[in-house]
């Protein structure tokens, strides 16, 4: 059995089978007083493919972190059930976390060192190493990022190296965990082709996934929880094809979308970027890039990882230096400003929303931003209960930021950013990992800042774009190659 840390009760014990990579049987896994599952039994074999999903909250990432035997090593739990892997291995499973740059050790300058360490761990000798990080970059659609250095690269490309990290470990089971929340919709379609394939491996894979068309096109079946409990299972089409959704809350596949049609008037600009160039190091990562954004607008920027999406957002705070052009938000001119002066103009959402909590409650952080801007307590409290009320998050008012799932951190740093009234507000990757109620809560943020100013989201997220934005902006190779509206198909996926 696998160890899951000191406080493991097994009940139940049943005769391990030697055929599959995992055979798991769960009473109960729970933090201090709090029940997180309850009644879990999942077993899977070599090459089969199983996915879940659930609302925010339902349990998903503590049966991922259970299934990979880190629960009660990573994270503190009390676990009364079984948890195996038949197979063996060395690991026996592989995780890849939700937020890419948990996975990075940073003890390599380059990509292919950083995929190199886990094999360099199992003291392998050197060419088995080499092969093995060649095959896993290749796999992870990684190979041109071999000779970069990790910490520049985007959110999108970090995803996929510490998936090559993983398949570099060669376990028997690989544990997946939002991989795809990051990553553009070519790279996402390589992701699909790339887990598929370890099928013919005889690697077991268990994906986590709030994209319920990639986990249709990839999952030969699949568990839905609700509130630490499977509510339904089965094949994918089955589970998720439900009219009305079996959970709302997570909504289902094909659902109608009800694209917002608005007038195509023009408006006053309200943000002007001009000639804009910037990078790291001596690269350059945006080249003379230039737009207009109205105001009363929200745009998408789409485009493949490392087109200098975020660096653009950054540059527009004031984070990366701007090299040559102008940035300019109504009547004032950015481009001088520092950054704490730029705060009072622009607001921006980071891609881990972990970096810009500091309070204690959730009202405190939401009031963080406007007290910082020298708002008197009683209208900073009434700033901070408006954007909470917007975003979905006025009931927890007390609870710790650190307490709220990664999806509801994302939630709080938008209302703290919306709390602060910019008049350009910048998200960067939004839904990334959200579920059908929490992508509704931002639309509705947007909406209020629509009525105050313009916004802009970074996103991979089509449908959202589709949904909540008024056109798209695609960015290439650091500059704007094309301005449109969003239309996706309505196609189921394929499998």
């Amino acid at each position: 059995m696998a160890a899951v840390g000191a406080r493991v009760v097994v009940h139940h014990r049943v005769v391990s089978d030697p055929t599959l990579v995992l055979s798991l049987r769960l009473q109960s896994v729970a933090y201090g007083g709090r029940v997180a599952l309850r009644d879990i039994a999942l077993d899977i074999a070599p090459g089969e493919i199983v996915g879940i999903a659930g609302h925010v909250g339902a349990g998903k990432s503590t049966l991922a972190l259970a299934a990979a035997g880190l629960l009660g090593k990573s994270l503190p739990a009390a676990i009364r059930g079984s948890i195996e892997h038949p197979r063996g291995g060395r690991p026996p499973a592989a995780f890849v976390f939700a937020n890419p740059s948990t996975q990075l050790t940073e003890l390599g300058e380059t990509v292919e060192e950083e995929v190199a360490v886990g094999p360099e761990n199992q003291a392998l000798p050197s060419h088995e190493i080499r092969a093995r990080v060649d095959a896993a970059l290749a796999l992870a659609d990684a190979t041109a990022l071999a000779q970069r250095i990790p910490r520049e690269l985007s959110g999108g490309e970090l995803q996929r190296v510490s998936l090559a990290s993983a398949l570099a470990l060669e376990a028997p089971l690989l544990v997946l965990d939002e991989p795809t929340a990051q990553l553009d919709p070519e790279a996402a379609l390589r992701f699909v082709a790339a887990v598929r394939s370890l099928r013919e491996r005889g690697v077991g894979v268990l994906i986590v996934e709030q994209n319920l068309e990639i986990l249709a096109a990839i999952a030969d079946r699949m568990l839905l929880l609700a509130d630490g409990a499977v509510l339904a299972s089965g094949a994918p089409v089955d589970v998720l094809g439900h009219t009305p959704p079996l959970d709302a809350r997570v909504g289902g596949l094909w659902m109608s979308h009800d694209a917002r049609v608005r007038d195509a008037v023009p408006r006053a600009p309200l943000v002007r970027i001009a000639g804009l160039i910037s990078g790291y190091g001596t690269a350059d990562v945006l080249r003379d890039l230039s737009l207009d954004i109205g105001n009363g607008e929200v745009v998408a920027w789409i485009g493949r990882n490392g087109a200098g999406k975020s660096t653009l957002a950054r540059t527009i705070m004031g984070l990366v230096p701007a090299r040559a052009g102008s940035v300019a938000v109504g009547s004032h001119e950015l481009t001088q400003l520092p950054v704490h002066e730029r705060a009072r103009f622009v607001g921006l959402v980071f891609q881990d929303p972990q970096r810009q909590l500091f309070s204690r409650t959730v009202i405190d952080e939401a009031m963080f931003g406007p007290r910082t801007l020298g708002v008197a307590r009683g209208a900073a409290l009434a700033q901070a209960r408006e954007a909470l009320h917007a975003i979905g998050l006025e009931a927890r008012e007390k609870e710790h930021p650190g307490d709220l799932a990664p999806q509801l951190q994302r939630r709080l740093a938008i209302a703290s950013s919306l709390a602060s009234r910019p008049e350009f507000l910048i998200l960067d990757e939004p839904t990334a990992g959200q579920d059908a109620e929490g992508r509704a809560s931002i639309a509705s943020a947007l909406e209020l800042q629509r009525s105050r100013g313009s916004a802009a989201v970074i996103t991979h997220d089509l449908r959202f774009a589709q949904d909540a934005c008024d056109h798209n902006v695609t960015i290439t190779s650091g500059h704007v190659s094309h301005i449109g509206r969003i239309s996706v198909r309505e196609d189921p996926p394929a499998r």
